[in-house]
């Protein structure tokens, strides 16, 4: 362990190992306009990988990956292992994560950084130091705990800010299923959204120029609940949104109508109508469906088309980092036993390294987007929405996109703003 005022330092056999071996060469990087990427799910450890460090597994899966043609991955740290009190973190843990991002380099991939994971495929991930009794420390409002974050950001900014494959800071992987599911925290979405904004601050002022954000499903742009909409819009430099589309059952039915292929891009649409700047990037950066779950028997061989159209659709959206899948490798239920049984057939290899056809559908994709990169399209009209509501234009937007149509949203409040419809090139308004 390190202290935080001086620099880290590797200890013990592990860190003995890894000082022998070189950095790997770097493969040609792809920096695709539209990036394709891919959540990693550890097969043989799990989550677990950053304390039972394999490095030969490591690779293993990083080739997996690399053959799809992906240019990157995000990586979940586990918050206890990194920082094992609020004043420590683990020089050992810095250094493993450095190591990682030098293999993501061998195998041509980018590296997005997912930090302060409370919540995680509804395992619960906090340090000891933060499950006090009678109720655990809100990390969110405290302001020691706000301290330790901005100093476990720096000391991983110090480590590999600097480092080529590094991405950026994602804050935490929907975080309010932590404070509002499992450990009953007030938090407000004002505190919510002054906790994003100051964590992307030091996100950004420890390591700028990132794409530094806070990963969040479908909750707090359909649902107007845990941060405002404008809030998360404006929180780091990129809006991350995970639509999961397969949760609302479509798939079963017609994986392949307007809902189900065009939500991901309504999303995007969404997010940025609430962005104060035009030109803000959002990225999809989880979806996914399990095809033994969230298909029937007549729609599963139907599943590689879904995908290939949903990420397509999306990449017509303007502004659009990219879109990353969720996930790279099922989950063992020897290993990681208990889950929501989704978790063990999400993957795009199975648990053994084999290819499904969902990892086959997106490296064709990836192909095909070599191939003729995707253009994205104009869209000239917005349907008007309420500020407090916009799934109130969801029945009109998809009536449209099943047209063929691409629109975009604006909120009411900016309906009247030339200079905002003009930055987005927007000319015609209609009502949902």
């Amino acid at each position: 362990m390190t202290d935080l005022k001086r620099r880290s330092v590797l200890t013990g056999a592990v860190a003995t190992a890894l000082a022998a071996t070189a950095a790997p060469a770097f493969a040609s990087p792809r920096r695709r306009a539209f990036r394709l990427g891919v959540n990693y799910t550890p097969p043989t450890r799990w989550f677990h990988l950053w304390e039972d460090w394999r490095e030969a597994d490591l690779r293993r899966d990083l080739g997996d990956i690399a053959a799809l043609g992906l240019d990157h991955i995000r990586i979940m740290l586990l918050w206890p292992a990194f920082q094992p009190e609020p004043h420590l973190v683990s020089g050992e843990q810095l250094d493993r994560l450095h190591r990682l991002l030098d293999l993501a380099g061998a195998a041509g991939l980018d590296v997005e950084v997912t930090v302060f994971n409370g919540h995680i495929s509804a395992r619960y991930w906090t340090p000891n130091w933060l499950q006090t009794t009678p109720k655990p420390v809100n990390w969110f409002t405290d302001p020691a705990a706000l301290d330790a974050q901005r100093a476990l950001l720096t000391a991983l900014a110090e480590r590999i800010g600097r480092h080529p494959r590094f991405l950026g800071f994602d804050l935490s992987n929907e975080p309010y299923y932590y404070w509002d599911s499992y450990a009953g925290l007030p938090v407000t979405p004002q505190q919510a959204d002054a906790w994003a904004r100051t964590l992307c601050a030091t996100a950004e002022e420890v390591a700028p120029g990132k794409a530094h954000t806070v990963g969040c499903d479908r909750a707090p742009w359909d649902n107007g609940r845990y941060f405002t909409r404008t809030g998360l819009a404006d929180a780091g430099n990129v809006v991350a949104i995970h639509p999961w589309t397969s949760f609302f059952g479509t798939l079963k039915t017609d994986p392949l109508a307007a809902f189900a292929t065009h939500n991901a891009e309504r999303l995007i649409q969404v997010a940025q109508a609430y962005a104060t700047d035009p030109a803000r990037q959002v990225w999809i950066q989880e979806d996914g469906a399990a095809p033994s779950i969230h298909f029937s028997d007549a729609t599963r061989p139907q599943y590689g088309e879904w995908l290939s159209r949903s990420i397509r659709n999306a990449a017509s959206c303007a502004r659009t980092l990219g879109f990353t899948w969720w996930c790279s490798h099922d989950v063992n239920p020897a290993l990681v036993p208990n889950l929501n049984p989704l978790e063990y057939d999400l993957g795009l290899y199975t648990n053994d390294r084999r290819l499904k056809p969902a990892g086959q559908a997106l490296k064709n994709l990836a192909a095909e987007f070599d191939r003729t990169p995707p253009a994205p399209e104009p869209r000239t009209t917005a349907i008007v929405v309420p500020d407090a509501d916009p799934t109130r234009g969801n029945d009109r937007f998809f009536k449209l996109a099943s047209e063929g149509k691409r629109v975009a949203f604006v909120v009411q409040s900016r309906a009247s703003d030339a200079a905002h419809l003009r930055a987005r090139g927007i000319t015609e308004l209609i009502q949902p």
